[in-house]
């Protein structure tokens, strides 16, 4: 049964306590650095710049701050996270005893097989190396590898401490062992793990976002609706039905008490109306992007926010629809 973060968070620690390093002290590595901490694994950041590493350790405290303000963790939590994280510039003693490497550094193939020949002479033989890439080729990063059957993608979703979606992505060489644990240990962290079987550029929530961001751009482009009104649709429509559920199972209810066969026979050839006027352009067009740039520009909460605030405010959110969701979502498991 997948645990609700919340419960995930207040728990205690399943399973084997391990030495994690986060090499990459960025908003994501900083994000799983302390996924990892709060449950009890001693973990280490390691990353090039102190500059770096003392911004990681000060968002790590605001988050902290945030999760006790919510209620997802207890006061004595802050001190006992944040006394499991350590930082370092050197890669050696960041990986030399760790049982799993999380890569987040930027999203470039060369510096991810960079890191990935480098860590891998270092670490022990058991460790897994996992890369955060969003839709890189394990598959090619692997290949410099020392022990390539040991590396794997694990892609979570801004911010990973929030967003319970994690996608699981082998390479070639990845053996089914690491799969199944990496899949484990997700689980025991309280996310909601997703295997890609085949390796796609994007992977498939990517994939699926890039499908809607494109006919976004082109509705704005044709003038259909602005900026404002698209983002309204997505939130105060599509969104509410997708926290809940996903497209086969909106469109299997869709179709009535025939489900999604009765949909896709009686309604679906509609969409096809829509698919023939959809734009298929692979590159978007820079008169297009400036507009959406204007157009969010003139968003009443970007001109009212900062950016900070901004990031305050979707947390705030975030952190309100993953109690509610997700507590709702294990009991309805329990009924099952």
């Amino acid at each position: 049964m997948l645990e609700t973060v919340q419960t995930c968070m207040k728990s205690s620690v399943m399973g084997k306590k391990m030495k994690i390093t986060c090499v990459g002290g960025g908003t994501i590595g900083s994000s799983w650095a302390l996924i990892f901490a709060l449950k009890g694994h001693e973990v280490t950041i390691y990353d090039v710049s102190d500059d770096v590493l003392i911004n990681s350790n000060d968002r790590i405290r605001t988050w902290l701050k945030l999760l006790l303000k919510k209620g997802f963790i207890e006061r004595k939590q802050i001190d006992q996270t944040i006394g499991k994280i350590n930082s370092t510039l050197s890669l050696n003693d960041a990986v030399m005893d760790a049982d799993h490497i999380q890569e987040s550094v930027f999203e470039n193939l060369n510096l991810k097989k960079k890191i990935f020949d480098e860590v891998s002479l270092l670490v022990k033989p058991s460790a897994i190396l996992a890369s955060s890439s969003s839709g890189l080729s394990i598959t090619e990063i692997q290949k410099v590898a020392k022990r390539p059957e040991r590396c794997i993608i694990i892609h979570p979703i801004n911010p990973p401490h929030l967003i319970p979606l994690v996608e699981i992505v082998p390479g070639k060489k990845t053996s089914p062992e690491v799969v199944n644990s990496v899949y484990d240990f997700m689980l025991r962290l309280g996310k909601i793990p997703i295997i890609v079987r085949k390796q796609v550029p994007g992977f498939v929530f990517n994939r699926l976002a890039a499908a809607l961001w494109r006919e976004a751009l082109n509705i704005l482009d044709e003038g259909v609706a602005t900026v404002d009104d698209i983002d309204k649709v997505v939130y105060a429509g599509m969104g509410l039905r997708w926290a809940i559920m996903g497209p086969f199972l909106t469109y299997h209810l869709g179709g009535g008490e025939k489900g999604l066969e009765y949909f896709i026979h009686h309604i679906h050839p509609t969409f096809s109306k829509c698919w023939k006027s959809m734009r298929t352009w692979t590159v978007a067009p820079r008169a297009i992007a400036e507009k959406a740039v204007e157009g969010v520009k003139q968003m009443n909460l970007v001109k009212e926010k900062s950016y900070k605030e901004l990031v305050e405010w979707r947390d705030d959110k975030l952190i309100e629809l993953v109690k509610l969701l997700f507590d709702q979502r294990v009991s309805e498991d329990k009924t099952s």
